[in-house]
């Protein structure tokens, strides 16, 4: 017959050892304490998406788009000062007004640049991060335009995307949010008022 105590020893030795090496740490004890982790990050990645909001709404006003790209507005800058804050783009664009492309890396949002004739910037698109996406526009959805910037001035549909584009005039130019068909934006668009 076995004596109990080698057994004790054994499971006194598991529980010291993990205790010891941190086995269990990751475990929470109760579902509830898991539940308020989730739910504080969510919280705060809808924070830094409706920061991103506000700052893109501001900057918009003076024809501009915040982060990496700020400095750069429409109708002023031009291609080459584009290259000189950029580089040349990964993906150029062509002659007949498509975007020069700069793809969102390692935490910085994705920007492309469409040009006038006199090649100066006729169009900011902002394609965020795409990294915890819903720190960015990922949480960012037309219930949430409406409440923290109001109505859209104009909503039209894409049919060619099934996109819908939520426009908010801002002064002299305007922001163009297209929302995909999972109601979350997709990107924003910065050109002059129409």
């Amino acid at each position: 017959m076995l004596s109990k105590k080698p057994a004790a020893r054994m499971v006194s030795a598991v529980i010291l050892t993990g205790s010891l090496l941190g086995a269990g740490a990751s475990f929470p004890t109760e579902p509830v304490g898991a539940a308020s982790t989730m739910d504080s990050a969510s919280g705060i990645a809808k924070e830094h998406a409706l920061t991103t909001l506000h700052e893109i709404y501001n900057k918009a006003f003076s024809g501009e788009m915040p982060y990496t790209a700020l400095g750069l507005k429409i109708d002023e800058n031009t291609q080459k000062e584009v290259y000189d804050t950029f580089g040349p783009p990964p993906e150029p664009g062509n002659t007949d007004e498509t975007f020069d492309y700069y793809h969102a890396e390692m935490g910085h949002p994705g920007f492309a640049f469409a040009y006038n004739d006199d090649k100066t910037i006729s169009q900011i698109r902002y394609f965020g991060t795409n990294v915890e996406r819903d720190h960015n526009l990922g949480s960012i959805t037309p219930k949430v335009l409406g409440k923290q910037l109001g109505s859209a001035d104009e909503i039209r549909h894409i049919s060619s995307t099934n996109e819908d584009n939520y426009i908010y005039k801002t002064g002299n130019y305007e922001l163009q949010f297209i929302v995909g068909e999972d109601q979350t934006v997709d990107h924003i668009n910065l050109l002059e008022a129409k």
